[in-house]
């Protein structure tokens, strides 16, 4: 594992994007408008009174920090990664001496450095504007810090191995815009999982979705139990396990046939 040659990836990316910050603000910007909508929905369904446990002060703080969370995790590579697989760009990341993935971990990771003091800055706007009430408990945040990293990993993984299916069909960006589906309807963005019918819920609560954005936010929220959170880890901890396999072996296959195929 060449860790220089990944930290001077990061510095590579990193100056590129500070030259076009304005830009990746618009984006971020972007990214919060499916989060701020169902804020201004639950919120409002919420004054009358609480809905499953969920009074307006503590919708208002669970998608404040969804944004927060979304926006960390939200992996931005994995759209260049089809297309340079498809037209063939790929290949020079394929000589270097260092693994496929380095180059999207790369990227990702300066667009966070870039994104995250401009989106910290916004949502602590929209905290003042709102009026909202912070009552975390310091005994949470530790377990939050680790279940965000967690779900960055889940997030991460399963996005480059979608993309990395571009080395068998050109339909790779529709295979992540199905993923990107998912992600919004089962990650907690259109409602928190107490939201969810019981029925539903069963399911989703072993789908990767929930861990990708929601569970940090409940841990750090203070809606879940011990049992609930100690749950919640064993499943976030299976599912890097098996989206890491997975995805080093479709790398292995996909770099095989690339390389077969002449590109």
């Amino acid at each position: 594992m060449n860790i220089r040659g990944g930290i001077a990836i990061v510095r590579c990316q990193l100056f590129g994007f500070l030259s076009s910050k304005g830009f990746f603000w618009t984006l971020a910007l972007g990214w919060m408008t499916g989060p701020l909508i169902y804020l201004l929905v639950w919120s409002t369904a919420a004054s009358g009174g609480a809905i499953n446990g969920y009074d307006r002060n503590v919708f208002i703080l669970y998608y404040l920090s969804l944004i927060m969370v979304n926006q960390f995790t939200y992996p931005t590579s994995h759209w260049s990664t089809g297309e340079a697989i498809t037209n063939g760009s790929i290949s020079s990341a394929l000589l270097r001496p260092l693994p496929l993935i380095y180059g999207d971990i790369g990227c990702d990771m300066a667009v966070k450095i870039v994104c995250m003091p401009f989106v910290t800055a916004v949502v602590f706007i929209l905290g003042v504007l709102f009026g909202v009430r912070v009552n975390f408990l310091p005994a949470a945040l530790p377990a939050a810090l680790i279940a965000l990293l967690f779900a960055l990993l889940i997030r991460f993984i399963l996005a480059h191995t979608v993309a990395l299916l571009a080395f068998w069909t050109q339909r790779s960006n529709s295979l992540l815009s199905v993923n990107d589906t998912f992600i919004f309807l089962f990650s907690g963005q259109v409602a928190p999982l107490a939201m969810f019918p019981l029925f539903l819920r069963n399911i989703v609560v072993f789908l990767p979705y929930r861990y990708m954005a929601a569970f940090p936010v409940e841990v750090l929220t203070g809606t879940l139990s011990a049992q609930e959170i100690r749950q919640g880890f064993m499943i976030q901890t299976a599912w890097v396990i098996i989206l890491a396999g997975i995805c080093f072996a479709i790398t292995q296959k996909g770099k095989k046939r690339y390389t077969a195929t002449g590109g």
